[in-house]
């Protein structure tokens, strides 16, 4: 992937994380990070996924958002839900779901059926990036 590949990368993981950041009327003090999160959780998948694959990269990637979102947090003294929800759009697997439900409506329910194993593990995978990082942080609070 060439540097100006992944630059555009950045770029789309970033708006992509602002304007669902904004549908969810976050302040607009915290836009700018919470698109950030998003923009370094997908750089944090894109170094990855060549040589982990996908479903370990997604988890990475979502530890990073995690871990952005709680660090953004104190500092901003805000919630980290706040940045972390926006910051996993970039990994949610839309994609995947419209393949599978492809799949079904044209009758190929065994790669249907791959699909959707597929986006659980994926879904699984943020989910447990998430609450790892976020565990982590509360343990060490007390």
């Amino acid at each position: 992937m060439s540097s100006t590949d992944i630059f555009l990368q950045f770029i789309a993981a970033f708006l992509a994380s602002g304007a669902f950041a904004m549908l969810y009327k976050i302040p607009l003090n915290l836009l700018f990070f919470a698109s950030l999160v998003g923009a370094v959780g997908w750089m944090g998948y894109l170094v990855t996924v060549s040589f982990a694959g996908s479903i370990v990269a997604t988890f990475i990637a979502a530890a990073i958002v995690s871990l952005l979102a709680e660090l953004f947090s104190r500092m901003l003294k805000t919630p980290a839900t706040t940045l972390a929800v926006p910051g996993i759009i970039p990994l949610v697997p839309g994609m995947r779901v419209y393949r599978s439900m492809e799949y079904f409506l044209l009758g190929d329910n065994v790669n249907g059926l791959d699909e959707v194993a597929m986006t659980l593990l994926v879904a699984g995978a943020i989910a447990l990036g998430l609450a790892v990082v976020g565990s982590m942080f509360r343990l060490k609070k007390r």
